[in-house]
């Protein structure tokens, strides 16, 4: 059955691109609205300055990884697409995308070294550059102002016993009736949340060498310490406080503190505009880290319209078009003289997400993405289900041995 679903997916599909003019193609997946906005903006300013460069916009709803595997597979994909920095590894393994070294050593007004090194290197394999960042946000930890003054805290937690320490003060039963009412602290049955513990543990998700490590000593360490805040009562996750995400939670002031990236702003401004918050560095465990999430404009091996692809290409990731993307901090700019440029560094939230930069890294793994959901599915047994958090990453490691790509 699923494979006759295929079938019928590359038929209907192959149907469509028959149909379809023959006009270059930039692709992306359905972002907020305030992103839709900021993109076609930009995508405007380019047709203004290239008038003879036809090209549509074809964004991609839901199911956006999928999508784009079938397109690559049948040699339907678009000339332009975005490019997940959590699977690009995988992408890289195949001899699907375009090489943009020889386009880049042509443009002599592309300045490669002007990006944040962590950020470019994500998307080179062999040394070979498959994909350009077109931005990032890294996890900062917020902090609700208000609470820490009722509280009598006068300092933001740096390391993670003063984290615990915060959190504990901060959790608190408001009316009396025996229930916590406020907790200090966010958690989430979810690897994206617990990895940045992991980094400051000095541990990692899948090792340089391409082994797993959810089972290492200094991953489990950092795991434990992750599940211990819950354990303790200290801190909650958005099921227990009827919410979808701790964004919400964190507007609805039934949490003190939590880690998010630059998406949370908007969201704040526009539900919950009045809550005085701040921004702060991630509190360090044996060293200063946080997990910075990416994503690369990239091209197919199949492309057809090289030249006038690569000037789009450079537009959108070339200072120009990239202050013009990043201006609202929706999402931060690769370059660094862009960021100077759109006065990120000197401004009072912005500042700690451009400088996070600097011990910034890039959360990527060489197995499919089914692979990578799994882990998802780990995180869940650990919270809902009360399984130990050392037992359930062997069984993890595991399980999503069979997803590793062979190349």
């Amino acid at each position: 059955m699923q494979r006759n679903l295929i079938i019928v997916s590359i038929i209907l599909l192959t149907i469509s691109c028959s149909t379809r003019d023959d006009r270059m193609r930039l692709s992306s997946w359905v972002s907020s609205p305030s992103e839709t906005k900021l993109l076609e903006q930009t995508l405007d300013d380019f047709r203004a300055k290239n008038p003879d460069i036809d090209f549509q916009f074809e964004p991609i709803p839901g199911n956006y990884s999928e999508k784009l595997q079938l397109m690559l597979g049948t040699r339907t994909a678009p000339d332009i697409f975005y490019l997940k920095g959590l699977t690009a590894p995988s992408y890289m393994s195949f001899d699907i995308l375009q090489p943009l070294d020889d386009f880049i050593a042509q443009d002599a007004t592309y300045d490669k070294e002007d990006f944040f090194p962590f950020l470019i290197n994500a998307f080179q394999q062999d040394g070979i550059q498959y994909g350009i960042p077109k931005d990032f946000s890294p996890y900062v930890l917020y902090y609700n102002k208000k609470m820490f003054e009722e509280a009598g805290i006068d300092s933001i937690p740096t390391t993670w016993q003063e984290l615990e320490e915060t959190a504990t003060k901060l959790t608190k039963d408001l009316d009396g009736d025996g229930k916590t009412d406020q907790y200090g602290f966010m958690v989430e049955p979810s690897i994206e949340m617990a990895m940045p513990f992991v980094y400051q543990n000095g541990g990692a998700f899948q090792k340089e060498d391409g082994a797993l490590g959810v089972a290492d000593d200094e991953f489990i360490e950092a795991l434990d310490f992750y599940y211990g805040l819950y354990q303790k009562g200290i801190a909650a996750t958005p099921m227990d406080l009827g919410t979808t995400w701790n964004g919400d939670a964190f507007g609805r002031e039934r949490v003190a503190m939590v880690y998010s990236g630059g998406w949370l702003l908007p969201f704040l401004n526009d539900n919950f505009p009045d809550i005085d918050f701040g921004v702060a560095f991630l509190p360090a465990g044996k060293k200063q880290a946080t997990v910075a999430f990416t994503t690369a404009y990239a091209m197919p091996k199949t492309l057809k319209e090289p030249e006038n692809a690569w000037k789009l290409f450079s537009y959108l990731t070339g200072k120009e078009g990239m202050a013009t993307w990043t201006s609202t901090g929706v999402a931060l700019p690769s370059r660094k003289s862009v960021a100077i440029e759109n006065g990120f560094y000197e401004h009072p939230i912005f500042k700690t997400f451009i400088e996070s930069a600097e011990f910034a890294l890039p959360l990527q793994v060489k197995y499919s993405e089914r692979g990578y959901v799994e882990s998802g599915t780990a995180m869940q047994k650990i919270f809902l289900g009360g399984k130990e958090p050392r037992q359930a990453m062997i069984d993890l490691a595991k399980r999503i041995e069979k997803y590793r790509l062979v190349e």
